[in-house]
């Protein structure tokens, strides 16, 4: 048995796609509503790549036959993403640990530590020996689309002395401030568990950079924001895929840690699902998926309460690149 594992050129459309299906048949393997993504976004994303980021595309073969695949992304001063899969018939035979090896060898030099995520036992397994440790556990939660006629209108609404704001699209000016500010303050407030925290300032420019690379690869916006006397307090972000709706991702929800308690978070969760049904895209949606840290128990009941199931449990590690 020969293992060749090559790099995938994402000016290739057909070679790329073909990695991006088994990225996507290795993930899904025994688990269910797995969100993938889309053909369209995937070649949006990588033949327009990020300015920063160093990106590398592995396909690994076993006799001419295309068995796993490898994406490894970084930026300048933080850790490496790394992700593997390898198709189930095609499993402990050092298709992984030969993937492993190739981004290590392409990396090298170029950063010290790496990342990797695995919803499996035998995958938590395999990072510890490649030496990595467990850094942190999240609940992946779902909740079916549509949601069941009158749900939202249970729900309380925000406090009297909180306002609400919903949009599609690019954050409006006169809330750009507050929105950078919160997204920085998130990333300093997101439990980590053990793994290495990267603050980056969202400065208006970055946020608005990040808007249009969305837009670019065919993603809708939707958000919110909780103001208290015209300041923002809190945001919550949901990324619909408009070439492919049906699995929704709910991204950060954040409220500063002074007016917790309130019920704000749950406000924003509402109101960015009512926003969410007004794209109409969102008509072939079929489910919200987001991800919350075990240790997260008030994030947890908010997402319970408006009507998440935990589907699996996501596991983080972290270990020297090298």
């Amino acid at each position: 048995m020969s293992i060749q594992i090559t790099g995938v050129d994402p000016r290739d459309v057909a070679l790329l796609l073909q990695w991006n299906g088994l990225l996507r048949d290795g993930y899904a393997a025994g688990r269910e509503k797995v969100w993938s993504r889309s053909d369209e976004t995937t070649r949006l994303q990588f033949q327009n790549p990020h300015p920063t980021r160093r990106s590398v595309l592995l396909l690994a073969e076993i006799d001419g036959l295309a068995v796993g695949a490898a994406e490894a992304h970084g930026h300048p001063d933080e850790p490496v993403d790394v992700e593997i899969a390898v198709l189930e018939g095609f499993r402990r035979r050092g298709v992984a640990r030969a993937l492993l090896h190739a981004v290590r060898s392409t990396l090298r030099g170029t950063a010290t530590v790496m990342r990797t995520e695995t919803y499996s036992d035998a995958g938590v397994s395999f990072a510890r020996s490649a030496g990595m440790r467990v850094g942190v556990r999240e609940s992946r939660q779902v909740v079916d689309l549509p949601l069941p006629p009158g749900t939202l209108d249970s729900l309380p609404g925000p406090p009297s002395d909180v306002e609400v704001v919903s949009w599609v699209g690019a954050c409006p000016p006169r809330l750009l401030n507050g929105w950078a500010r919160l997204r920085t303050h998130m990333s300093e407030d997101v439990p980590m568990g053990d793994l290495t925290r990267t603050v980056v300032p969202a400065d208006i420019d970055a946020v608005r950079r990040n808007e249009e690379r969305m837009a670019e690869q065919g993603y809708a916006l939707v958000r919110s924001v909780a103001c208290v006397d015209a300041h923002a307090v809190g945001y919550t972000e949901i990324l619909l895929s408009l070439p492919d709706p049906k699995i929704v991702l709910q991204d950060d929800t954040f409220v500063e840690e002074r007016v917790r308690g309130r019920g704000i978070g749950r406000a924003l969760k509402t109101a960015n699902l009512r926003r969410l049904m007004s794209v109409p895209e969102s008509a072939g949606s079929r489910f919200l998926q987001t991800y919350t840290a075990l240790t997260n128990e008030p994030m947890l009941a908010l997402n319970r309460s408006v009507g998440f199931d935990e589907v699996d449990v996501l596991t983080v590690l972290e270990g020297p690149l090298g």
